[in-house]
């Protein structure tokens, strides 16, 4: 009986103590793993933090970089500026990659970091490039203007009241003219205050707006405010002109007038969205019903009309000789939308006095 005993007894602390080898067993794979883990976490952050400070440097100067002139001498530019080469690929190409560079250059097993960038484009990818519709790139930019926003709705006629930077005040600008002009001053890389292109009877000089109105614009802003929160979003909304390609057609909504009537990029009627919205009544000609225009435009490629089904109606009635030009009555529009629609509907039909790759179902034109 005591030798039975003693035997279960024996069996009892042999199971106890084999529990416990497989929990110190368990415990110990567990934490092996949680130390490798750790480990390569660790590693990881290594390589990403280098990553992430190389590509804010090339971000937050990509907008200063210079066009390639000739007589440039590489290794001075390099010597100024490491990544001269990254910030011009950037803002010209709108793409750009770094590495791959050592980690450490005393330890090849340090590992490597590669960075690419990529300007996002919220625009069409068959869109009119806005970056060549100013003053000193697309010479015929004053009319395409006119036309995109004839198009959207806005008389070339229309007047409306805008607020002064210092909120002491209005003053009435052409609505056309103000959007031209202080998109120029958003693009171009002069400090001086453009005036609206057309000719119509604007009582106003200055109808852009350089870095100083927004200076001005946000010190008012901030004045106003009557919370702290409100403060910081005033804060954080701060731009001043880019002076170079906007990367996203979005940045539109930070260009004065644009802002101001920010139903000219989305839609709808010219005064909502505004603190004059109820001023308004919605059938009146001082508040028109208005298309879109932010839909139309990429950041990339050309300024000129690429013709094919992806192309809509809005972009060829940006064409001269398509939108007529000294039509202001709607048969004349309803002409250019028709031949737009024609235009489009033609890449449909196979021609038949050239030869094409009969497996497509659409073709292109051949002059």
């Amino acid at each position: 009986m005591k030798r039975g005993s003693a035997l279960i007894m024996a069996l009892w602390i042999i199971a106890v103590l084999s529990v416990m080898v497989v929990s110190f067993g368990f415990e110990a794979r567990q934490q092996a793993g949680v130390n490798v883990y750790v480990r390569e976490r660790n590693r990881v952050n290594r390589l990403i933090e280098p990553g992430r400070i190389i590509g804010e440097v090339i971000l937050l100067g990509y907008g200063e970089a210079k066009e390639r002139s000739d007589g440039e001498r590489e290794d001075e530019l390099f010597e100024e500026d490491r990544w001269y080469r990254e910030k011009r690929a950037l803002k010209f190409d709108t793409r750009c990659t770094v590495g791959p560079i050592l980690l450490d250059e005393e330890d090849p097993d340090s590992g490597t970091v590669t960075i690419d960038i990529e300007l996002a484009n919220s625009g069409s990818e068959n869109g009119i490039n806005i970056n060549e519709l100013f003053k000193g790139g697309d010479q015929n930019y004053a009319l395409r203007w006119q036309m995109i926003l004839k198009n959207s709705g806005i008389d070339e006629d229309l007047m409306v009241d805008v607020p002064e930077a210092d909120g002491s005040g209005t003053k009435r600008h052409n609505l056309m003219n103000l959007l031209i002009a202080c998109w120029c001053d958003w693009r171009d890389e002069d400090d001086t205050v453009s005036r609206g292109p057309l000719s119509a009877n604007d009582p106003e000089d200055d109808d852009g707006a350089e870095s100083k109105w927004y200076e001005e614009a946000d010190e008012a802003a901030e004045k106003e405010a009557r919370s702290k929160e409100d403060r910081n979003i005033v804060k954080e909304d701060r731009r001043r002109p880019r002076n170079g390609s906007i990367p996203d057609v979005k940045e539109l909504g930070y260009v004065r007038g644009f802002r101001d009537f920010p139903s000219v990029l989305t839609g709808g009627h010219l005064y909502d969205n505004t603190e004059f919205a109820d001023k308004f009544d919605k059938e009146s000609e001082d508040n028109p019903l208005l298309k879109g225009i932010v839909r139309i435009f990429g950041t990339a490629g050309s300024s000129k009309i690429v013709i094919n089904p992806d192309t809509t109606i809005d972009q060829l009635m940006t064409i001269p000789g398509i939108f007529q030009e000294s039509g202001d009555d709607d048969g004349d529009r309803e002409d250019s939308l028709e031949l737009a629609q024609t235009i489009l509907d033609t890449l449909k039909v196979k021609p038949e006095d050239y030869d094409v790759d009969e497996s497509r179902d659409w073709w292109p034109y051949k002059d």
